[in-house]
């Protein structure tokens, strides 16, 4: 019977990379999240309409301690220049209309179709506002973009 052996060299290198992996892979997906948000931000900013400026202003991305990031229009709580809420970032985005408007998605999401049947007629005025996407519709296009950049990390 013959007996033969083999010495893999960098054996406890390779095993501590994959120690490491998970947490390698999490901090660079973490910030290819965030570098998404921020497109979607400067996306969103170029797309919304203006008419103070308070809205643009209020569309920011935020990196959160977990990891994931945020991207937010509108402050319910705060005025801009002329003492107006900017309470209105979803009645511009969705419009006001029977139906909310969702024409640009790609991506299948009945959570935000019903989120947006909730500002459907709540106004209060009799004119309705036709919608005016900015904001899904920029996320919409680069979450592609971004799933394929965290299906590319390199360990």
């Amino acid at each position: 019977m013959a007996k033969f052996q083999v010495n893999i060299h960098g054996k406890d290198a390779i095993l501590n990379k994959f120690k490491q992996a998970p947490q390698i892979m999490t901090k660079q997906a973490s910030q290819i999240i965030y570098e998404t948000a921020v497109e979607i931000e400067n996306k969103a900013k170029n797309r919304v309409a203006v008419d103070t400026s308070a809205l643009r202003s209020s569309i920011r991305a935020t990196k959160l301690s977990n990891g994931s990031s945020m991207v937010k229009a509108g402050l319910s709580n705060v005025s801009n220049s002329k003492g107006h809420l900017i309470n209105y970032a979803a009645f511009v985005e969705f419009g006001t209309g029977r139906k909310p408007n969702l024409a640009y998605k790609t991506l299948d999401n009945a959570a935000l179709t019903k989120y947006a049947e909730e500002f459907k007629g709540l106004t209060g005025r009799k004119q309705k506002r036709d919608s005016d996407a900015y904001l899904f519709n920029s996320t919409d296009e680069l979450i592609g973009k971004m799933v394929n950049r965290i299906k590319n990390i390199k360990i």
